[in-house]
């Protein structure tokens, strides 16, 4: 008897279940999640925006009614913490919303640049100014345009909206660039105001634009060979213009003596300086450079040496040329030399450049550089403020107007000095102390690369972010001539500025030097600070007995900066002590030389 089961037989299941088994099987996406955006950035980019709006309503509320429970100064110091605070989220936050907000404040901070230069001031006899409120708004305007423009392109990703901007900050750059030196050929005076600052700004589009772009080919590389070409051009002209008339209309008789006779050490030094011009044309016949590298020094050579030869034999100008040289050729000059700079930066495959831009570059990817430059504009900016001061006081002492130059008492005070002393060991401590810590110098010297190259590379690059630390200390004055509405002497800066940039050479290779002897940043700073401390006693105590005998009396006060400082600063730069400091500073790179020789060979 067998049993079978039952049969099972599975109820038929309704009709609202029979596809509750086929959607339990199918998996569904959680819920978007939406990434949570850096926080810390946005919170410094609205008390940015609230520390900005809160200083331009102190600002305007000063001017429209009067002065008010907060001061002026404290408006502009509050608008300014704003901007940076905000600057700092533009880098940090990259969402679009955020990025295309940013866009935005720069292309209207463009407009109202454009707006101040187009817009005519007030009334000055019979007629508006146009460009009255370019300085310092216009040109304020337009660097604020391209410090936020510069994180919108690297963060943007429509491609259209990047070229946009892009080419927009080439066409700025090259307009200022190239009409300023137009408009400084026609008009010399131009330069020394608002010419230097937009000159300045223009070049900070060029370069801004070269930095997004790939420049070893194609339109990048096209533009930064421009930018050279026109510098070169530019320096020459200044050169020649400054130069050349002058020879020409003295002639034959600035070679002779009171008594007409021969002075045999100017016709060598004549001899000398036509040798020269020769030798720069037979390097663009003889040398191995492109075509248009060897048209151009064959050109320079040979009108430098045919002007000098043809004003050897007679005079060829008559009439008595105007002086060029201060102030229209210096700062042609120094614009031509700054343009071809950044161009044999960017073009150039020489080793010596490579390294030197990567050295120059190092500052600018380390906060070391950052702290120190604002360091260095906060000392500056109390320095003008005591400068201000000083003239105030001077002013309403019964003395009526100040005697010219006036600026024989600006950078001559604690704040800059002082700096100077802690800015040399930072910017220095590191250059070869970090690369022996970090074993990169090895692998550096392994390289078929010679030590003066290396040497020279870092020298170069720290002294001319020593240069840049410096810079704003001459654009304050710029706001004190449209402040005050009064002309002054502003020549003597030029010569300060010669000034400094010996003895700042000298700083820097000192510095160096010591940072090629220890392998910690912390003894090299602390070597370059005593060295930095020497130099300073030397000027402070130039003038007591210190029982040293006369002839160290004397070589210590050629080592007193602040007495060569002051000096140029009254309108007399003696050269003897300038020369002293370039030998000082050539003195100090020859042992640093030296010690990595020493280091490869041991």
């Amino acid at each position: 008897m067998s049993t079978t089961p039952p049969a099972t037989t599975d109820p038929i299941p309704p009709a609202g279940d029979a596809l509750a088994p086929a959607l339990r099987s199918v998996e569904t996406a959680p819920s978007a999640v939406v990434a949570e955006g850096p926080m810390l950035p946005r919170l410094f980019g609205f008390l940015g925006l609230f520390a900005f709006v809160l200083g331009a309503v102190v600002v305007v509320t000063t001017r429209a009614v009067g002065p008010r429970w907060v001061s002026e100064g404290y408006g502009f110091l509050s608008a300014g913490l704003g901007v940076a605070l905000m600057l700092y989220h533009a880098v940090s936050d990259g969402e679009q919303e955020v990025r295309r907000m940013y866009g935005g404040l720069s292309v209207g901070l463009l407009v109202v640049a454009v707006l101040s230069a187009l817009v005519p001031g007030p009334f000055e006899g019979a007629a508006k100014t146009m460009g009255y409120y370019l300085l310092p708004w216009g040109v304020g305007a337009g660097m604020l345009s391209l410090l936020f423009a510069v994180p919108f392109t690297r963060h943007e990703t429509d491609e259209f909206l990047r070229s946009v901007v892009s080419y927009g900050m080439l066409g700025v750059g090259s307009l200022l660039c190239v009409g300023v030196v137009l408009w400084g050929l026609r008009d010399p005076d131009f330069l020394a105001g608002k010419g230097i600052a937009l000159a300045l700004l223009g070049l900070g589009f060029v370069c801004a634009y070269l930095g997004q772009v790939e420049t070893a080919e194609g339109l990048g590389f096209t533009v930064a060979f421009a930018l050279g070409a026109v510098g070169a051009a530019v320096a020459f002209y200044a050169f020649g213009r400054a130069v050349f008339p002058t020879v020409l209309y003295e002639g034959p008789a600035v070679l002779r003596k009171a008594n007409q006779s021969l002075d045999y050490w100017r016709v060598a030094g004549r001899g000398l300086v036509i040798l020269a011009f020769l030798g720069v044309a037979a390097l663009g016949a003889l040398g191995k450079f492109p075509v248009w590298l060897r048209a151009a020094l064959g050109a320079v050579g040979l009108i430098g040496a045919g002007v000098f030869v043809a004003a050897s034999l007679g005079t060829q100008v008559t009439v008595a040329p105007k002086p060029f040289l201060v102030p229209g050729g210096l700062i042609l000059g120094g614009l031509g030399l700054a343009y071809l700079a950044v161009s044999l930066g960017i073009c150039s495959d020489s080793l010596f450049v490579t390294l030197t831009r990567r050295e120059l570059s190092a500052y600018f990817l380390s906060p070391i550089g950052y702290l120190v430059l604002a360091g260095m504009v906060l000392a500056e900016w109390l320095g003008y403020l005591d400068f201000v001061g000083r003239l105030i006081r001077m002013s309403a002492g019964g003395r009526g107007s100040v005697p010219e130059p006036i600026v024989q008492f600006y950078m001559y005070a604690i704040f800059p000095v002082f700096a100077l002393t802690l800015m040399v060991p930072a910017l220095t401590m590191r250059l070869f102390a970090e690369e022996k810590r970090s074993g990169t110098l090895e692998v550096m010297l392994t390289a078929p690369v010679d030590e003066w190259v290396v040497t020279l590379s870092k020298f170069v690059s720290s002294w001319l972010f020593f240069m840049v630390c410096w810079l704003p200390s001459g654009l304050f004055l710029l706001a004190l001539k449209m402040e005050s509405g009064q002309p002054f002497d502003y020549r003597p800066l030029l010569g300060f500025y010669v000034a400094l940039a010996a003895t700042g050479a000298t700083f820097v290779a000192m510095g160096l030097f010591f940072s090629t002897i220890t392998n910690n940043q912390i003894v090299a700073a602390v070597l370059t600070f005593v060295g930095m401390a020497f130099f300073l006693a030397c000027s402070l105590f130039k003038e007591r007995d210190l029982g040293l005998g006369q002839t160290v009396q004397v070589f210590l006060g050629k080592l007193a900066y602040l007495d060569l400082w002051s000096e140029s600063l009254s309108g007399q730069l003696p050269i003897r002590d300038v020369i002293l400091w370039v030998s000082l500073a050539l003195f100090f790179v020859f042992l640093s030389i030296k010690v990595l020789e020493t280091r490869r060979w041991s």
